[in-house]
Protein backbone atom coordinates (compact mmCIF):
# COMPACT_ATOMS: atom_id res chain seq x y z
CA UNK A 1 0.00 0.00 0.00
CA UNK A 2 1.36 3.42 -0.94
CA UNK A 3 1.90 6.13 1.65
CA UNK A 4 -0.66 8.40 -0.03
CA UNK A 5 -3.34 5.69 0.01
CA UNK A 6 -2.62 4.87 3.64
CA UNK A 7 -2.91 8.53 4.71
CA UNK A 8 -6.08 8.94 2.62
CA UNK A 9 -7.70 6.04 4.47
CA UNK A 10 -6.63 7.47 7.84
CA UNK A 11 -8.17 10.84 6.97
CA UNK A 12 -11.37 9.19 5.83
CA UNK A 13 -11.57 7.10 8.99
CA UNK A 14 -10.98 10.08 11.28
CA UNK A 15 -13.13 12.49 9.30
CA UNK A 16 -10.30 15.05 9.16
CA UNK A 17 -9.61 17.34 6.24
CA UNK A 18 -5.98 17.17 5.10
CA UNK A 19 -5.69 20.97 5.05
CA UNK A 20 -7.50 21.65 8.31
CA UNK A 21 -5.14 23.02 11.00
CA UNK A 22 -4.63 20.88 14.06
CA UNK A 23 -6.42 22.60 16.95
CA UNK A 24 -4.45 23.48 20.04
CA UNK A 25 -5.42 21.94 23.36
CA UNK A 26 -7.39 24.31 25.61
CA UNK A 27 -5.20 26.95 27.22
CA UNK A 28 -5.00 27.41 30.98
CA UNK A 29 -7.88 29.64 32.11
CA UNK A 30 -5.73 32.45 33.55
CA UNK A 31 -2.12 33.45 34.06
CA UNK A 32 -0.25 32.60 37.23
CA UNK A 33 -0.05 35.07 40.09
CA UNK A 34 1.82 38.17 39.02
CA UNK A 35 5.55 38.12 39.72
CA UNK A 36 7.91 41.05 39.44
CA UNK A 37 10.59 41.11 36.74
CA UNK A 38 13.24 40.90 39.46
CA UNK A 39 11.63 37.79 40.98
CA UNK A 40 11.35 36.09 37.60
CA UNK A 41 14.93 36.85 36.56
CA UNK A 42 16.30 35.61 39.88
CA UNK A 43 14.22 32.41 39.67
CA UNK A 44 15.34 31.85 36.08
CA UNK A 45 19.00 32.19 37.08
CA UNK A 46 18.52 29.74 39.96
CA UNK A 47 16.83 27.11 37.78
CA UNK A 48 19.16 27.47 34.78
CA UNK A 49 22.30 27.21 36.91
CA UNK A 50 20.85 24.17 38.72
CA UNK A 51 21.09 22.31 35.39
CA UNK A 52 24.64 23.56 34.67
CA UNK A 53 23.78 26.57 32.54
CA UNK A 54 25.32 29.95 33.31
CA UNK A 55 23.41 33.24 33.55
CA UNK A 56 24.68 36.81 33.40
CA UNK A 57 22.21 39.53 34.41
CA UNK A 58 23.18 42.92 32.99
CA UNK A 59 21.59 46.38 33.29
CA UNK A 60 22.57 47.81 29.88
CA UNK A 61 23.46 47.02 26.30
CA UNK A 62 27.03 48.07 27.05
CA UNK A 63 27.36 45.48 29.80
CA UNK A 64 25.64 42.87 27.64
CA UNK A 65 28.27 43.53 24.99
CA UNK A 66 31.04 43.14 27.59
CA UNK A 67 29.56 39.83 28.79
CA UNK A 68 29.33 38.58 25.21
CA UNK A 69 32.87 39.70 24.43
CA UNK A 70 34.21 37.63 27.34
CA UNK A 71 32.52 34.54 25.90
CA UNK A 72 33.91 35.16 22.41
CA UNK A 73 37.52 35.82 23.40
CA UNK A 74 39.99 33.28 22.06
CA UNK A 75 37.61 31.81 19.49
CA UNK A 76 38.00 31.79 15.72
CA UNK A 77 34.52 30.98 14.37
CA UNK A 78 30.90 31.70 15.23
CA UNK A 79 27.39 31.49 13.89
CA UNK A 80 24.26 33.40 14.84
CA UNK A 81 20.51 33.74 14.46
CA UNK A 82 18.99 36.78 12.72
CA UNK A 83 17.51 38.27 15.94
CA UNK A 84 17.94 42.06 15.91
CA UNK A 85 18.86 42.10 19.62
CA UNK A 86 22.21 40.59 18.68
CA UNK A 87 22.89 43.59 16.45
CA UNK A 88 21.81 45.96 19.23
CA UNK A 89 24.29 44.34 21.60
CA UNK A 90 27.03 44.82 18.98
CA UNK A 91 27.76 41.27 17.84
CA UNK A 92 28.79 42.29 14.28
CA UNK A 93 31.29 44.84 15.63
CA UNK A 94 32.66 42.38 18.19
CA UNK A 95 33.15 39.76 15.50
CA UNK A 96 35.19 42.22 13.44
CA UNK A 97 37.24 43.38 16.42
CA UNK A 98 38.00 39.81 17.50
CA UNK A 99 38.52 38.65 13.90
CA UNK A 100 35.87 35.96 14.19
CA UNK A 101 34.82 34.21 11.01
CA UNK A 102 31.10 33.70 10.49
CA UNK A 103 30.69 30.09 9.35
CA UNK A 104 28.00 27.44 8.96
CA UNK A 105 26.59 26.16 12.25
CA UNK A 106 28.22 22.74 11.95
CA UNK A 107 31.66 24.38 11.73
CA UNK A 108 31.20 27.04 14.43
CA UNK A 109 32.81 27.01 17.85
CA UNK A 110 29.94 29.04 19.31
CA UNK A 111 26.36 29.87 18.34
CA UNK A 112 24.77 33.14 19.46
CA UNK A 113 20.98 33.46 19.29
CA UNK A 114 18.01 35.27 20.67
CA UNK A 115 14.88 33.42 21.77
CA UNK A 116 11.10 33.64 21.75
CA UNK A 117 10.69 33.70 25.52
CA UNK A 118 12.16 32.36 28.75
CA UNK A 119 10.38 30.48 31.54
CA UNK A 120 11.48 31.48 35.03
CA UNK A 121 10.11 28.51 36.97
CA UNK A 122 12.00 25.95 34.87
CA UNK A 123 14.99 27.96 33.64
CA UNK A 124 13.96 27.16 30.07
CA UNK A 125 14.50 29.01 26.79
CA UNK A 126 11.88 28.76 24.04
CA UNK A 127 13.42 28.52 20.56
CA UNK A 128 11.54 28.30 17.30
CA UNK A 129 12.33 27.39 13.71
CA UNK A 130 11.13 30.83 12.64
CA UNK A 131 14.65 32.11 13.38
CA UNK A 132 16.47 28.95 12.38
CA UNK A 133 17.50 26.09 14.65
CA UNK A 134 21.05 25.12 13.76
CA UNK A 135 22.88 27.95 15.54
CA UNK A 136 21.36 26.78 18.82
CA UNK A 137 21.89 23.06 18.27
CA UNK A 138 25.13 22.31 16.42
CA UNK A 139 27.92 24.42 17.97
CA UNK A 140 29.37 23.05 21.24
CA UNK A 141 28.67 26.36 23.01
CA UNK A 142 25.31 28.17 22.83
CA UNK A 143 24.87 31.77 23.97
CA UNK A 144 21.35 33.16 24.32
CA UNK A 145 20.70 36.88 24.67
CA UNK A 146 17.27 38.04 25.82
CA UNK A 147 15.56 40.94 27.51
CA UNK A 148 13.83 40.58 30.86
CA UNK A 149 10.48 41.48 29.30
CA UNK A 150 10.65 38.19 27.37
CA UNK A 151 10.40 36.35 30.69
CA UNK A 152 7.22 34.57 31.78
CA UNK A 153 6.82 32.87 35.12
CA UNK A 154 5.80 29.31 34.31
CA UNK A 155 4.79 26.98 31.49
CA UNK A 156 1.11 27.93 31.84
CA UNK A 157 2.01 31.56 31.16
CA UNK A 158 4.20 30.46 28.25
CA UNK A 159 1.31 28.49 26.78
CA UNK A 160 -1.08 31.45 27.14
CA UNK A 161 1.38 33.59 25.22
CA UNK A 162 1.98 30.98 22.52
CA UNK A 163 -1.76 30.45 22.06
CA UNK A 164 -1.98 34.03 20.76
CA UNK A 165 0.57 33.41 18.00
CA UNK A 166 0.82 31.47 14.78
CA UNK A 167 3.05 28.59 15.73
CA UNK A 168 6.08 27.88 13.52
CA UNK A 169 7.01 24.45 12.19
CA UNK A 170 9.14 23.67 15.22
CA UNK A 171 9.11 24.93 18.77
CA UNK A 172 11.20 23.64 21.66
CA UNK A 173 11.93 24.35 25.31
CA UNK A 174 15.68 24.12 26.02
CA UNK A 175 16.88 23.89 29.60
CA UNK A 176 20.63 24.07 30.18
CA UNK A 177 23.31 22.14 28.28
CA UNK A 178 22.52 18.91 26.49
CA UNK A 179 22.79 16.03 28.95
CA UNK A 180 22.57 12.25 28.67
CA UNK A 181 23.15 9.37 31.07
CA UNK A 182 22.26 6.59 28.62
CA UNK A 183 25.63 4.85 28.94
CA UNK A 184 26.19 3.19 32.31
CA UNK A 185 24.12 5.94 33.98
CA UNK A 186 27.09 8.29 33.72
CA UNK A 187 26.16 11.89 33.00
CA UNK A 188 27.74 13.31 29.84
CA UNK A 189 27.33 16.83 28.48
CA UNK A 190 27.05 17.81 24.84
CA UNK A 191 25.92 14.45 23.48
CA UNK A 192 22.84 15.67 21.60
CA UNK A 193 23.50 19.41 21.52
CA UNK A 194 25.66 22.14 23.06
CA UNK A 195 27.69 21.09 26.09
CA UNK A 196 27.89 24.69 27.32
CA UNK A 197 25.05 27.20 27.59
CA UNK A 198 25.32 30.84 28.63
CA UNK A 199 22.33 33.15 28.94
CA UNK A 200 22.69 36.94 29.02
CA UNK A 201 19.58 38.63 30.46
CA UNK A 202 19.23 42.35 29.76
CA UNK A 203 17.26 44.15 32.47
CA UNK A 204 14.78 46.92 31.58
CA UNK A 205 15.85 50.56 31.81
Amino acid sequence: MSRELFLHRVREATGRDQKAPVPLPPAPPQPSDAKSVTEMVERFKLEQEAVLGRVSIVPSLTEARTALQELLLGLGTYTRSPHSLLDNVGLPELARELELEHVAAEEAEIGVTGCELAVAATGSIALSSEWGRLAALLPPHHVVILTADQMVYDLNDAYLLLAQRDLPGSWGMHTGPSKSADIEQTMALGVHGPGKVDVIVLLPD
